[in-house]
């Protein structure tokens, strides 16, 4: 099966899932068909006897703890290789990075919509396969792609964060290895997970330098707190919306910050330890590493149907 054939073959599936709490049989294949596509292997076994026929040995290597994830504790090799940078590449061939995305097909990165409306520029490179920026010992296969489209959810409007999700179509297809593959698409909404993991290149603390290593941070998940606090009035006009977004944070100073936006809020997959779901999109927040101040995060599970139609259109 062609890698545009996989790509295809986990959006139409995932596509099914809008309002259903239960996984759709065929998103649970669809996230099959890429754990498989990438970690596992037939191995040939000679036969006993002459002519008998050829038995394969499927070698697995799906496999790896779940420790307790910690304040910025930087991310190991191959451990999300759906993480996406975004940035804009100027004349003189300088990047300027400025958000996260996360890939979800061969072709496709998931992202916030307010990441297209950056004052350093339009995004037009994304990289993949990164894991330590400005050095080439770190065990990484960092690829830079250009950009063919960007796509904003029709009822965005900047600086608003409502409806705050974009895509960004490549240029080419992601050649799927263990450094560079999907996250899966939500089974459910979210209200059932209790923590989350949030990645990105961020500040590690507000007004202080982006990190130049890739972190994971575990928050939780504050359920509708967002609508109880004054924070959140500030940043979004309207308040919180408990249908589109994630109310996400930390009773520590854990949590994601600039250049963090666009990036994924994580959920194991509940069989494959080396797979996730991405159940949030980094999009609205008031300060960054406050202890107790949760931020609202754009609810992927809410848009699974518009990803669908947006994908079958550039498919």
């Amino acid at each position: 099966m062609s890698m545009r054939s996989l790509g295809t073959l986990f959006l139409l599936c995932c596509g099914n899932l809008v309002l259903a709490q239960n996984p759709d049989p065929a998103a649970e294949r669809a996230c099959t068909l890429f754990k498989k596509t990438v970690f596992e292997e037939s191995i040939p076994i000679s036969p006993f006897f002459p002519n008998a026929p050829i038995i394969y040995n499927t070698l697995d290597s799906c496999s790896g703890s779940r420790p307790l994830i910690v304040d910025g504790t930087p991310a190991e090799p191959k451990e999300f290789p759906h993480a996406a940078r975004l940035g804009h590449r100027m004349a003189n061939n300088e990047i300027k990075w400025f958000c996260g995305g996360t890939l979800i097909s061969n072709r496709v990165v998931l992202t916030a919509a307010h990441c297209f409306y950056s004052e350093i520029g339009e995004v037009n490179v994304v990289r993949l396969g990164e894991l330590e920026f400005d050095t080439d010992t770190d065990d990484a296969e960092p690829e830079d792609f250009g950009v063919a489209r960007l796509i904003e959810h029709e009822e965005y409007r900047d600086p608003a964060l409502y409806h705050d999700i974009g895509l960004v179509r490549l240029d080419r297809e992601v050649k799927f290895n263990l450094y560079k593959h999907p996250a899966c698409l939500p089974f459910d909404d979210g209200e059932q997970h209790e923590t989350f993991i949030a990645i990105g290149w961020g500040q590690r603390a507000f007004t202080k330098k982006e990190s130049k290593k890739l972190l994971k941070v575990q928050l939780r998940s504050y359920g509708q707190r967002c609508l109880e606090t004054s924070e959140a009035n500030n940043v979004l006009p309207k308040g919180f919306n408990t249908t589109i977004q994630l109310c996400i944070g930390s009773k520590d100073n854990k949590d994601t910050c600039n250049g963090d936006s666009g990036g994924p809020a994580l959920a194991y997959h509940k069989t494959y330890t080396c797979m996730y779901h991405v159940m949030g999109i980094t999009s609205a927040g008031v300060s960054c590493s406050t202890p107790d101040i949760p931020s609202a995060y754009t609810r992927v599970h809410y848009y699974l149907d518009w990803i669908k139609r947006e994908l079958a259109k550039t498919s």
